[in-house]
């Protein structure tokens, strides 16, 4: 263990995944304009690719994967749906909702960036061994439940 105190320890490692989750956005974003679409929509347009349901996902389902508020994800489907590469469907469970799927110009578009997705995110971890990419993958996921998990519980208790 370092000569760092926990409370430190932690500030320290917190900030570093802030940083390098911005620089990240950054340099990922430059790469994703070759798909004319941003970062964020590269990751919304892939949730959809990986889930792949015939249904598509909801708004709220987006939101809660993609850690966004509903405002975020409200703009997000918008500028999607212009470019033409989701489409809105009538949620068959209730008739209030509704179920965002990718188009096959969805499709198109992020499958143009897997040969550059899989080089530059081995690039970024390839000063790690396996098992440090593990624990750095373990460690993060963790604290991302824990946040959710508080973020759920404070809505709960202001009535939300």
């Amino acid at each position: 263990m370092s000569a760092l105190d926990r409370p430190t320890l932690a500030r320290r490692a917190l900030l570093d995944a802030m940083r390098v989750s911005n620089l990240f956005d950054r340099r990922w974003g430059a790469l994703s304009q070759t798909a004319d679409i941003t970062s964020a929509q590269w990751l919304t347009l892939g949730l959809l690719e990986r889930e792949d349901k015939a249904d598509g996902l909801t708004p709220t389902e987006l939101c809660r994967r993609l850690c966004v508020s509903k405002q975020n994800m409200t703009g997000m489907i918008l500028r999607l749906e212009k470019k033409g590469l989701i489409e809105r469907r009538p949620d068959p469970h209730d008739r209030r909702s509704f179920r965002v799927k990718a188009t096959p110009a969805g499709s198109k578009a992020i499958q143009r960036l897997v040969p550059f997705e899989n080089e530059f995110f081995l690039r970024q971890v390839e000063i790690l061994s396996d098992e440090r990419l593990l624990d750095l993958s373990q460690g993060l996921r963790s604290i991302l439940q824990k946040l959710q998990s508080e973020e759920l519980d404070a809505k709960r208790a202001a009535g939300s």
